[in-house]
């Protein structure tokens, strides 16, 4: 009744007096707001980043206040600019005369001055006073149906920074392992269709016919891709581990219509070797894809967000990075095997925590074989108006606990002095001592960007460069050694220990399948196919079946015993006998497995049509015809 009385009441006054009135928004009311605070997390930041007393009352108070609305113009640079102008000349004008509930006139988009050609916005009105107050609906409207169509993307200001210092050039083959929602790879595939329009009105000028419409700000190397008749000839490859998050993707980057585009499902830790043509000089050497450019964009504990989810202020735990930090590592020593000499890998999180940053590309160099194999890129040049701070060469892991430890030695004396290991915490996780070839990795060129700095959210970023090929290093062992006791000629862990060995066995098996573990897996623990074939086939030695509680650390012990001397009992074991699951892969080697689909000769008849008709161009290649194996 009170807000009825006094809409109707200031609404009556308005008409009494004839005066005519700014719209306000005294009607919004936002939902109650969550407690900002967290002592565990302001304790460990406030500990770690080199900021003073000023700068971290500055980056805390930045951190508590809402994230604002950002968006960026899609497309090729022309269509662009051309959408940037109807919001200068049409939206804007109409959202500064509105006035806000407090009194103040509202703020309309305002360009980010670090962004390329400005082609960002970034605006303070929260989104639900856009999405529910009357005088924004025309604005509204325009944001969701250029949206729907691929010409604006809502997208967080930090996160569009990591394709911007890809320096990637049209013509690149380029991988997003993990790509979804897609905003990231939108930028990739905008960046390998650049210049595309103008290249095309080059080529089609050159037959004598009537330019096309185009933009005459478009300054491109018009001879570029002048084999493919002006049209882009670099390929993305977007990659997510979740199956209904590449549908996600597939549906974001659709808008863009693009044909140099390829969604794959696979686990980024696991991203599979793709063969391609072979060579025609050595016909029986394998020849395998290799990448210009990769993106790692990981998945991280997240508190770079907190302005965005307010959730993470009450579920914050300092057990949520260090958890993350060997999957990261796996994810980025990955791409560093699939990129060409030459190539770059840009690394990122949305975290502040060193654990899920400079100790990843640490530990992941290290494994690749030091400095002298990969580089860190120093990209001061890129985006100079963008305000950023150094990456760290010191810095303290927070357990899950709450305590501090500086370095592994610490870690290592209170365990001597009979303290109880503290979780999930690895020697990997800690600087260099001086005596490691990576204790003096340029650290500094790495990029920080926190709230304060330009009103936005946390962010981590990192450029490698590959200087030559390498065999990645195993994964160093367990971070604490079990106690073990010798049974018939081999080291076997204690009762007590093979419990714990157990469990980590089976977080590592999530851990390779992509999930998510609360344990750090137990490095070295991946079983071979033929194994875990084995234990799926029914009569097997290793059937998973019920077992009495007494009898449980017995087996235990037994298994983990049978596990080190399997190759032994592999030749004196019968092979098993073959069930349901494995009825195509015998039918695969006896020859009577049919493929879904067969290639078409390149000579083939309905080949022959379907160019003729469709008018393809010979630069096509003849031999990618498919059709059903029971068609035709």
């Amino acid at each position: 009744m009170g807000r009825k009385s006094h809409r109707g009441g200031r609404k009556g006054g308005d008409r009494k007096s004839g005066e005519t009135r700014k719209p306000r928004i005294d009607s919004y009311r936002s939902y109650p707001d969550i407690p900002k605070n967290n002592e565990k997390l302001e304790a460990f930041y406030n500990s770690l980043l080199p900021l003073d007393d000023a700068e971290k009352s500055e980056f805390w108070e930045a951190l508590r206040k809402d994230l604002p609305n950002s968006f960026r113009f899609c497309g090729s640079k022309g269509h662009a600019l051309a959408v940037k102008r109807l919001l200068e000349t049409r939206y804007a004008p109409e959202i500064e005369k509105i006035e806000h509930f407090n009194g103040d006139v509202v703020q309309a988009p305002q360009p980010v001055p670090w962004y390329p050609d400005q082609l960002a916005y970034s605006m303070t009105t929260p989104k639900q006073v856009v999405r529910k107050f009357p005088p924004f609906a025309s604005f509204q409207k325009f944001l969701v149906s250029e949206t729907s169509v691929g010409n604006i993307s809502r997208q967080e200001l930090v996160s569009m920074i990591p394709p911007l210092v890809m320096d990637l050039k049209p013509g690149m083959t380029v991988l997003d392992l993990c790509a979804a929602p897609g905003s990231k790879s939108a930028q990739l595939l905008e960046m390998i269709h650049s210049g595309e329009e103008a290249r095309i009105r080059k080529f089609m000028e050159s037959f004598g016919e009537a330019p096309l419409p185009g933009n005459e700000q478009d300054h491109v190397d018009t001879m570029q891709d002048s084999a493919d008749h002006g049209r882009a000839t670099g390929l993305l490859i977007a990659n997510d581990v979740e199956y209904k998050r590449c549908h996600m993707l597939v549906h974001q980057l659709k808008r863009l219509s693009s044909p140099n585009l390829i969604v794959t499902n696979h686990d980024a830790t696991l991203f599979p070797s793709l063969r391609i043509g072979r060579d025609s000089e050595n016909p029986n050497v394998p020849r395998y894809l290799k990448f210009d450019r990769i993106l790692a964009d990981v998945p991280c504990s997240g508190d770079g967000t907190l302005r965005k989810n307010a959730d993470l202020w009450k579920n914050w735990q300092p057990g949520n990075a260090l958890g993350l930090h060997a999957t990261q590592a796996r994810i980025l020593v990955r791409a560093l095997q699939l990129l060409k000499v030459g190539g770059r890998v840009v690394f990122s999180t949305c975290s502040m925590n060193p654990v899920e940053n400079e100790s990843v590309v640490v530990s992941a160099i290290e494994r690749c074989g030091g400095p002298d194999v990969v580089d860190i890129i120093d990209c001061k040049d890129r985006l100079p108006l963008l305000k950023r701070y150094p990456g760290m060469h010191q810095w303290q892991i927070m357990d899950k606990s709450g305590r501090i430890w500086n370095n592994w030695e610490e870690v290592q004396q209170h365990i001597l002095n009979g303290g109880q290991a503290p979780g999930k915490i690895a020697q990997t996780m800690f600087p260099r001592p001086d005596t490691s070839n990576c204790s003096a990795l340029p650290l500094d060129r790495c990029m920080r960007v926190y709230a304060h700095q330009q009103d936005t959210g946390g962010f981590f970023i990192t450029v490698l460069e590959k200087k030559k090929e390498f065999k990645a290093k195993e994964e160093q062992k367990s971070q604490f050694e079990m106690p073990t006791t010798p049974q018939n000629g081999v080291s076997v862990p204690s009762e007590e220990s093979a419990l714990v060995q157990e469990k980590k066995v089976a977080e590592a098996s999530k851990a390779a399948a992509g999930q998510r573990t609360d344990e750090l897996p137990a490095i070295g623990s991946k079983r071979t196919l033929e194994e875990v074939e084995t234990e799926q086939a029914p009569g097997s030695k290793r059937q998973r079946t019920e077992t009495p509680p007494s009898e449980k650390k017995e087996n235990i012990a037994e298994a983990i015993l049978d596990a080190k001397t399997a190759k032994v009992e592999t030749s004196q074991t019968e092979s098993p006998a073959p069930s349901a699951s494995t009825d195509k892969r015998v039918k695969r080697a006896e020859g009577n497995y049919e493929e879904p689909f067969k290639y078409l000769p390149t000579d083939h008849q309905v080949v022959e049509n379907i160019r003729t008709f469709y008018k393809i161009s010979s630069q096509f290649p003849s031999d990618r015809f498919m059709r059903p194996y029971t068609s035709f």
